[in-house]
């Protein structure tokens, strides 16, 4: 069986490197990472209500008029990458009752069929592209605790590092980043421009990595920075 080898990817990674390579950030949806309490009355056969979005990172069910604190899985059930709750016979919840939901949804699942981002705001080129290795004892730190060293020689592993500015989606709430290549701007806009908005994009390039989460609220007080790893 044919592999493909680290010298091969040492490679790959190096011609990635030679491009230029852009962070974009959106808004994506703005549900992702939210609280949310409504009323829903349970139907159907067997019963089931269905939450307004998925997946579901918690939720809690109490009576709409006591406040009684339904349990899981004695009194309902619910499936977290549907939203779909079914209520359970002979449970604390009675037939056709109208109970209210607190949840706090999670962000949609990321797939490899992904070519961008929900709902971009702008990108922005790379401050820093650097072949890195492993090291527990790097100065470099990315998501999860990983830590790096910089390597003067090609390697598999590229540090990809944005730092936008002040200004920069300054009242908007940002829950995801993607890293591109290849993107080309409008005609006209400045090469030497380092931030682009969607309307000055002519095409928007390949997507390398996408990440969600939750949210963080932009200030034109804060720089913004992000920065992973590509393993490749």
């Amino acid at each position: 069986m044919a592999l493909l080898v680290n010298s091969g990817r040492s490679g790959m990674a190096a011609a990635l490197k030679a491009r230029q390579m852009h962070f974009a950030w959106g808004r994506g949806a703005s549900w992702w990472g939210q609280t949310d309490v409504v009323n829903k009355t349970f139907a159907g056969s067997p019963e089931r209500i269905t939450l307004d979005h998925a997946p579901v990172q918690s939720l809690t069910l109490r009576n709409g008029n006591n406040a009684q604190v339904y349990e899981s899985p004695a009194d309902y059930t619910y499936d977290s990458n549907t939203g779909i709750v079914t209520r359970v016979n002979g449970g604390a919840i009675a037939p056709g009752s109208t109970v209210q939901a607190q949840v706090v949804y999670g962000t949609t699942p990321l797939a490899s069929s992904e070519v961008g981002l929900v709902d971009e705001v702008g990108r922005r080129i790379a401050s820093s592209v650097e072949f890195v290795l492993p090291d527990p004892n790097g100065n470099i730190n990315t998501p999860g605790g990983d830590r790096w060293t910089v390597s003067p020689t090609p390697t598999r592993y590229l540090y990809v590092q944005v730092l936008f500015d002040y200004l920069e989606a300054q009242a908007d709430t940002i829950r995801e980043v993607g890293i591109f290549i290849d993107t080309v701007r409008k005609e006209g806009v400045p090469e030497g421009q380092l931030y682009l908005t969607p309307e000055e994009v002519a095409e928007p390039g390949y997507l390398l990595l996408l990440d969600r989460f939750a949210g963080i609220a932009r200030s034109p007080s804060s720089r913004q920075g992000f920065s992973y790893v590509l393993v490749i």
